[in-house]
């Protein structure tokens, strides 16, 4: 019997396909950004995304450093163009993983390193030189740092995920009990150490004792999540249909946000709020488009189109 128009589910094989692509993102960190043509930044594939501290800019880190969206227009960061993976966003800078510039004086791989604003000076933290990490994120006043370590290192005797306050000083492990599935994204509460979710592809998990236990807050696979600065969680999935929801981490009720139209495969990929302007946010999806909403995601504006972002003169 057929099924009823705007009911039907995505097939299994195809949030396999979406699953397995994500999966792959973040195991390989295999982005790229060409270089600016003529009066437009073309971006392939972006790699994260956050506002500096004065809600005035949108960083945008890529394979070949960071694209800045400032006063409606794109431009490219005058500093070392690092391939940032892991990238998160602080209240003074950003931490990251990734490899160095060729030519850079940067040990490959980075390892976890810090940075001001706009990358103008990098400063490994942790296991320089020997791993880079692409599952991570970063509390944006607490600078509390989690991270899904891929194999034993140094610092860390096992793969899993940890947590360092302390600017990877020292590092613990988190038991992550009742977290089912791959992980497919990461985020941590901008002010709350202990509280941090993970996304999968069997749902959202909510932890506030720093991973250790985890509550299952939402049920369709998960391809992006980011804290608001008002005690939200903004979750990307793509269940029925691609979803941007709301989820008040107090109560847990959800609310999904309007997005645009976006086409039958189309995944949100990264989440960005604005800190000093709460009804502000962006996301970027795998079709390379980018919108940024001023009214909460109730109106939309693409800031890039098909992988094009415009300069204007």
């Amino acid at each position: 019997m057929a099924k009823k128009p705007g009911k039907s589910k995505k097939s299994p094989m195809v949030i396999a396909a979406v699953i397995a692509a994500f999966i792959a993102v973040m195991a390989a960190g295999i982005f790229y950004l060409n270089k600016n043509t003529g009066n437009a930044v073309r971006f392939d594939h972006i790699h994260g995304m956050g506002y500096t501290a004065d809600g005035e800019m949108l960083l945008v880190p890529a394979h070949d450093g960071l694209r800045i969206y400032e006063e409606g227009t794109w431009r490219k960061a005058e500093t070392e163009p690092h391939d940032y993976m892991g990238f998160s966003m602080t209240d003074d800078g950003f931490y990251s993983s990734g490899h160095p510039a060729p030519g850079s004086d940067l040990k490959n791989p980075m390892g976890i390193v810090k940075s001001d604003n706009l990358g103008s000076e990098i400063e490994p933290l942790a296991l320089y030189g020997e791993i880079d990490f692409h599952g991570m994120a970063a509390g944006y006043h607490s600078k509390a740092i989690y991270l899904m370590n891929p194999q034993p290192n140094s610092v860390m005797k096992s793969a899993g995920l940890f947590f360092s306050t302390d600017e990877a000083k020292s590092w613990k492990s988190s038991k992550a009990q009742n977290v089912t599935g791959s992980a497919s994204a990461i985020a941590v509460h901008p002010n709350n150490k202990k509280m941090m979710a993970l996304g999968t592809d069997q749902g959202a998990f909510l932890s506030a004792d720093s991973g250790n236990t985890f509550q299952q807050v939402s049920r369709d696979p998960v391809s992006a999540l980011s804290f608001t600065f008002n005690e939200k969680l903004l979750i990307g999935s793509f269940g029925e249909k691609t979803a941007l929801a709301a989820l008040d981490i107090n109560s847990l009720k959800s609310n999904n946000l309007s997005i645009p139209s976006l086409n039958k495969e189309e995944a949100i990929t990264f989440i960005a709020v604005n800190p000093k302007k709460a009804e502000a946010m962006a996301f970027s999806t795998s079709e390379n488009n980018l919108f940024q909403s001023k009214d909460e995601g109730n109106n939309w504006a693409a800031i890039v189109e098909n992988g094009t972002g415009v300069i204007k003169k």
